[in-house]
């Protein structure tokens, strides 16, 4: 039987398979649980007999019907995809939890600049053929997401929002990275710890910012405005990046101790070699998102056990991910009215830190 052309239709599939037009949707909608293996191999060839290219939109008989495709929500800078190791691995670990469950994925740029016109595109293919989104890259003010809990859309944001807690979301501990790691540089004698990231104005950013300054506070510990830094990840150049750092190692009160996002690495590792410093000699660095031999890769740090904070993203992604078909699928916890996860972080300890000089020589003139 030769049927090849584009107005095959599921109830062509059905009688070609000898089955019903719901069990062909079970099929292509991959729940498979309730059929026998014999019946979906007959499906399945007569899907490739004839050809079959089902619609989207079709493929939910009902309102109740599954289209199981999740939409991953990216921001519009996609130099984000290649600067890191963060989307790779985010996609990585969608990509399997995905491929368990079944479930299809769309990847949406959205442009902030178009927000009422993104929002409305959205809100319309979840209507057809999108069950849920996954929101990624939050900027502290970021609210649109809501437009989906109002109209029953299930969400789910990774990211926390510092001081905001009426939505739905996952995120690394990205405030307890920071505060165990100014714990242990305090515990070595460091009185004058930098932090510095990129993407300032990020959630991620924020939240560090935060946890940075309630350390200080609670070591009692020394303090001035460039110990505390972020670049615009939008308009971030080498030549200012490599500058500023410049700028802090060489000032009178230059810090002992510096906590830094991977992606910064390789302008450090510049102008420690420009000044002939190294760590932990002259400076005790922790490395926080920390990628692995990425992370190595990207700074050129190949001959060092970073002291870090290992990244958790793809943990994070993958919880993100089943939080939100367990939405989808309603077999979340009815007593709550939103999800909130943290993923928590650890300290490793590796080469890159030690005890403060000034430590070391409070020590010596007590011997003495």
């Amino acid at each position: 039987m030769e049927k090849k052309n584009s107005k095959i239709t599921i109830s062509d599939v059905a009688n070609y398979a000898g089955v019903s037009k719901a069990t062909v949707s079970n099929y292509l909608n991959r729940r498979y649980e309730t059929m026998k293996p014999e019946t979906c191999e007959k499906i399945k060839q007569a899907v490739k007999e004839l050809d079959y290219v089902p619609s989207l939109s079709a493929r939910r008989l009902s309102a109740k019907a599954k289209s199981k495709t999740v939409c991953l929500i990216i921001p519009t800078n996609l130099s984000g995809l290649l600067s890191s190791m963060y989307y790779p691995v985010i996609f990585d670990a969608i990509g399997q939890e995905a491929k368990k469950q079944g479930y299809s994925t769309l990847i949406y740029v959205r442009n902030p600049d178009e927000s009422r016109e993104s929002m409305e595109y959205l809100l319309g293919i979840s209507q057809s053929f999108v069950d849920g989104f996954i929101i990624f890259d939050l900027a502290q003010d970021t609210r649109y997401f809501k437009d989906f809990e109002k109209n029953g859309i299930p969400y789910i944001c990774v990211g926390e929002i510092d001081g905001y807690a009426e939505y739905n979301f996952v995120a690394s501990n990205h405030g307890q990275g920071v505060d165990i790691s100014m714990d242990y540089l305090t515990s070595l004698g460091h009185r004058r710890i930098a932090l510095y990231t990129e993407d300032q104005g990020s959630v991620v950013d924020t939240v560090r910012r935060r946890a940075y300054r309630e350390n200080v506070k609670k070591n009692n510990l020394e303090f001035c405005d460039d110990y505390c830094f972020s670049f615009e990840e939008e308009d971030i150049q080498e030549s200012e990046v490599v500058q500023k750092i410049d700028e802090l190692l060489s000032s009178e009160h230059a810090p002992t101790a510096l906590l830094i996002s991977s992606n910064l690495l390789y302008y450090l590792k510049r102008v420690l070699r420009e000044k002939n410093l190294y760590t932990p000699e002259d400076l005790s660095v922790i490395v926080l998102e920390y990628y692995g031999k990425y992370s190595l890769t990207y700074s050129g740090f190949e001959n060092k056990e970073y002291s870090r904070i290992d990244s958790v993203v793809s943990t994070v992604a993958k919880v993100a991910f089943n939080k939100l078909v367990d939405t989808i699928e309603g077999r979340n916890e009815k007593n709550k009215k939103y999800v909130s996860y943290f993923e928590p972080v650890t300290l490793t300890i590796g080469d890159t830190t030690g005890k403060s000089k000034d430590f070391q020589k409070r020590k010596e003139l007590t011997n003495e």
